[in-house]
């Protein structure tokens, strides 16, 4: 009974001496990342997808514009290419021709030369078509706007029928942080900041829920002053499935 009660001394004593080792710091809890979404094109607003608040998915669209003007133009692309590239195989054709006469001495050099840079026209021609076709088919991708990442919807100015111009001064855009990664902001002094590594072992609690650090950065700039000591903002990313709004407070052991 004596061993029994000897061990568990010890165990706590080990986890007295654990627990004081650390280094435990109040902070608050921010998006990882946060971005603001603009068209790529201008037009009239077809359909807003998402509202604020909507959690959304990578590729999902959040905003359509009309098409119309883009699908038009992508036609017009496929045709002109398909023009040259009919165009191309009869010029093709033509010199095979020209230089199968030329191997058998009924044609002189000079007029073969001609019709290389004939076919030389027309390739080039055929392949300024097709940029032509690529740039119509990317612009019209644009007609629809769709999330990076997950995110969360934090705010939106798009509005069904409203024009919308991307070259504009203020563009409207629509407002997302990423959802699933969290960062867990604390400040803390030179030497700590100075030891700390991406690969520390670190742990964020938040409403007494605990989460396993990721990874850790630290500002090489101080952020404030506190009593003539230098204090630097240190990031703990974590993962967590659910929303955490920044301005959460939380803890931050560190090792």
């Amino acid at each position: 009974m004596r061993q029994v009660i000897g061990v568990l001394v010890a165990a706590a004593m080990l986890i007295s001496a654990l627990a004081a080792s650390a280094q435990t710091l109040h902070g608050t809890i921010d998006w990882n990342r946060r971005v603001a979404l603009g068209v790529g094109i201008s037009g009239q607003i077809l359909a807003v997808n998402v509202t604020p608040g909507d959690a959304v998915y990578t590729g999902q669209v959040l905003v359509e514009l009309d098409p119309t003007s883009y699908e038009i133009a992508l036609r017009k692309a496929r045709n002109s290419e398909a023009l040259y590239a009919a165009e191309l195989q009869e010029q093709r054709a033509d010199f095979e021709r020209e230089q199968t006469m030329f191997d058998e001495g009924s044609l002189s050099s000079v007029r073969l030369k001609l019709e290389q840079l004939k076919l030389a026209r027309v390739e080039s021609a055929h392949a300024l078509a097709a940029l032509e076709r690529e740039w119509a088919e990317y612009r019209l991708g644009l007609a629809g706007l769709r999330a990076p990442f997950d995110a969360w919807v934090i705010a939106s100015g798009f509005a069904k029928g409203q024009f919308v111009n991307h070259t504009a001064d203020h563009p409207v855009t629509i407002d997302l942080a990423e959802r699933g990664v969290y960062a867990a902001h604390v400040l803390v002094d030179g030497e700590t900041a100075g030891g700390l590594s991406p690969d520390n072992e670190m742990t964020v609690l938040v409403a007494g829920e605990r989460f396993v650090g990721i990874n850790t950065t630290a500002g090489l700039e101080p952020v404030e002053m506190v009593q003539e000591s230098a204090r630097y903002l240190v990031k703990v990313f974590f993962q967590s499935a659910r929303l955490i709004r920044p301005g959460t407070s939380c803890t931050v052991e560190f090792p």
